[in-house]
C-alpha cells in the first residue's frame, strides 16, 4: 500500500457522507488500523499516547460503520484462533486493541483466525535468534534470510486467509503492523485509519530512541577521558 495513497485514503475517510457512501456499499470492504504495542508500558506519557491512540482507532471505525455499514469479520496479526478463544488471546497480548475487538464481536462481528500457529512459531523463533548477538556476520546473515522467508510466508497466509473468508459486500476490519507486504485483490475496497495521535507516537518513540542514543554516546566519551587519567594515576603511584 503506498503512503501518499494511504495518506488520501485516510483524508477522505472524513468526508463520505450518507449519500456519498452509497457507491461503497456494495463489494468487499476492509479498514487497515496499524497494531501498536506499548514498549514503553513503564512510561505514563507514552502509555497515555498509546491509550488516545486506541480511543481514536475505535471512534473511526465506528465513524466509518456508521456512514457505510457494520463490520462484519475481524482479522488480528498473532492470533491463530477464532471466536472466543481468539478475543481471550487478543486479550492476554495487551496491545489496546481488545476493547474494540470485543466491543464488534458483541454486535456481531466474527474473529477470524488470520494466522496459522506453526508458521507464526517459526517466525518468533528466528525473531528470538535474531535477538542473539553472534560473533560470526555469515550466521547472522543467514538467520535474518531465514526470518524475511518466514515473514512472507506468515504475510502470505494472512492475504489467502482474508481473501478466501471476507464475503461478497461484507465489511472487515484488519489490525496489523504497519509495513507490511501485503497486496489485496483489486475487488477489496481499503480504508487506512491513521488516528493523530499515530504521528505523536512515532514522534515520541524517535525522541525516546535519539534521547538514549546521545545519552550512550556520551558516557561512551566520559569513559574514554577517564581512561587516560586513571592510566596516570597508575603511573603516578
Amino acid at each position: 500500500m503506498a503512503k501518499e495513497e494511504e495518506k488520501k485514503e485516510s483524508q477522505d475517510l472524513g468526508k463520505i457522507e450518507k449519500p456519498e457512501a452509497e457507491k461503497f456499499q456494495k463489494g468487499r470492504r476492509l479498514i487497515f488500523a496499524p497494531l501498536l504495542f506499548a514498549p514503553y508500558d513503564d512510561d505514563p506519557e507514552f502509555q497515555k499516547l498509546h491509550n488516545k491512540y486506541w480511543q481514536q482507532v475505535k471512534e473511526q471505525i465506528e465513524n466509518l460503520e456508521g456512514k457505510l455499514t457494520g463490520v462484519s469479520r475481524i482479522y488480528h496479526e498473532y492470533i491463530c484462533t477464532e471466536g472466543g478463544e481468539g478475543v481471550d488471546e487478543i486479550k492476554r497480548m495487551d496491545a489496546g486493541s481488545y476493547d474494540i475487538i470485543k466491543g464488534l464481536v458483541e454486535k456481531g462481528a466474527e474473529l477470524m483466525a488470520a494466522e496459522n500457529s506453526e508458521l507464526l512459531s517459526e517466525f518468533m523463533d528466528w525473531n528470538k535468534c535474531l535477538s542473539v548477538r553472534l560473533s560470526s556476520q555469515k550466521a547472522a546473515t543467514k538467520i535474518y534470510g531465514f526470518y524475511e522467508e518466514s515473514l512472507k510466508s506468515r504475510e502470505d497466509w494472512i492475504e489467502k486467509a482474508v481473501d478466501l473468508t471476507l464475503g461478497e459486500d461484507e465489511f472487515g476490519l484488519l489490525i496489523m503492523r504497519e509495513n507490511n507486504k501485503i497486496q489485496f485483490p483489486s475487488n477489496v475496497e481499503v480504508f487506512y485509519v491513521a488516528p493523530p495521535s499515530l504521528d505523536e507516537i512515532k514522534r515520541w518513540v524517535r525522541d525516546k530512541n535519539e534521547a538514549e542514543l546521545a545519552a550512550e554516546e556520551a558516557e561512551e566519551v566520559e569513559k574514554k577521558e577517564q581512561q587516560p587519567a586513571d592510566k596516570e594515576t597508575e603511573e603516578k603511584e
